[in-house]
C-alpha cells in the first residue's frame, strides 16, 4: 500500500510538470515532442479540441494493448497519468515561457523526457508511444529512450509537412533532448555485474534472492594471505537496483569485498522486471 502511494504521488508530480513543459515550452512555438503528445499538437491545428483531450482519445486502444503485455497495475497508473495530463493541459494556460524557440525546444524536451522516464521508473507511463516502447524494451532489452526516439521520426515527417523545415529542426532538438533525458532517468536497460567475496554467504544469498528475482552464482575461494575459505557470489542487476543491492550487502556483511562492473551484454535468461 505504501509503495502504491509513493508511486501515485510521484506520477502526479511528474505528470503535472510534463503538462507544464508542453503548454509553456513546446506548444506555443509549435514544437512537438513526438509520440502521441506531438501528434495531438499537430491535430490541434486542424481540430479545435484541447491537446489534452486528443491525447486521451488516441490512448484508449493503447491502454488495451498495454493491459495484456504490461499488467493491470502498470496500466492503471498509466491511465491515471494520461487523464491527469489531459486535465492539467486543459487547466494550465498555454503561454510561452521564453521567446527563444531554441532554448524552449531544448529545455522543454529535457523536462518532458525526465518526466516520462520518471513515470516509467515509478511503474507507470505517459501512455502512447511510451507503452509501445516499454513493451519492446522488455522483449528486446533495449533502451526506452532509444525506442521512443526512433518511433518519433514518423511524427517528425508529419511535422515537416505542417510546420515547415525550420520548426521541424527545432522539433528534432526537442526529441533528441527528450530521448536522452528519458534514458538518464530510466536506466533499466543498463546492466551491472556484482561480484561479492564474503564469509556470510548464506545470509547474503537469502537476502539477494529476496530483494529481486535474479539468479546468484556461488563459487569457492580462498584468501591468499589468510588462507581462510570464502565464497564468491556473482549476480547481474539493473542499474537502478544498485542502491538497494549495496544497502542489502552492507546490512548483511559490512566486511564483504564487492566489485561492480558494467555488463556490456547479457545473454540467456534474465528477468527484466
Amino acid at each position: 500500500m505504501k509503495k502504491t502511494v509513493v508511486q501515485t504521488s510521484a506520477i502526479t508530480i511528474f505528470t503535472i510538470i510534463m503538462a507544464y513543459s508542453l503548454n509553456t515550452f513546446l506548444i506555443p512555438h509549435n514544437v512537438v515532442t513526438g509520440g502521441i503528445a506531438g501528434l495531438s499538437i499537430i491535430i490541434n491545428n486542424y481540430i479545435p479540441i484541447n491537446s489534452g483531450w486528443i491525447i486521451l482519445i488516441i490512448n484508449i486502444p493503447l491502454f488495451i494493448l498495454g493491459y495484456f503485455h504490461l499488467g493491470k497495475k502498470f496500466m492503471l497508473l498509466t491511465i491515471y497519468s494520461v487523464i491527469l495530463l489531459s486535465v492539467s493541459m486543459r487547466v494550465i494556460p498555454i503561454h510561452a515561457f521564453s521567446d527563444d524557440i531554441l532554448l524552449s525546444s531544448v529545455f522543454g524536451g529535457v523536462i518532458f523526457g525526465i518526466c516520462v522516464g520518471a513515470n516509467i521508473r515509478f511503474g507507470g507511463s505517459a501512455g502512447g508511444v511510451d507503452i509501445i516502447s516499454v513493451i519492446l524494451a522488455k522483449k528486446k532489452d533495449m533502451s526506452v529512450g532509444y525506442i521512443i526516439t526512433c518511433t518519433n521520426f514518423a511524427i517528425v515527417l508529419v511535422s515537416a509537412l505542417v510546420y515547415g523545415p525550420d520548426t521541424t529542426l527545432y522539433t528534432l532538438f526537442a526529441i533528441f533532448a527528450s530521448g536522452k533525458a528519458v534514458d538518464s532517468v530510466h536506466t533499466n536497460h543498463l546492466k551491472l555485474t556484482v561480484t561479492i567475496v564474503t564469509d556470510k554467504w548464506k545470509e547474503l544469498n537469502a537476502a539477494l534472492i529476496q530483494l529481486h528475482p535474479r539468479g546468484v552464482t556461488m563459487t569457492d575461494a580462498e584468501g591468499v594471505y589468510s588462507h581462510n575459505p570464502k565464497k564468491v557470489l556473482t549476480t547481474v542487476i539493473t542499474k537502478y537496483e544498485l542502491a538497494e543491492t549495496k544497502e542489502t550487502i552492507q546490512k548483511n556483511d559490512p566486511s564483504a569485498f564487492v566489485h561492480i562492473t558494467r555488463a556490456i551484454e547479457v545473454m540467456g535468461k534474465f528477468r527484466k522486471e
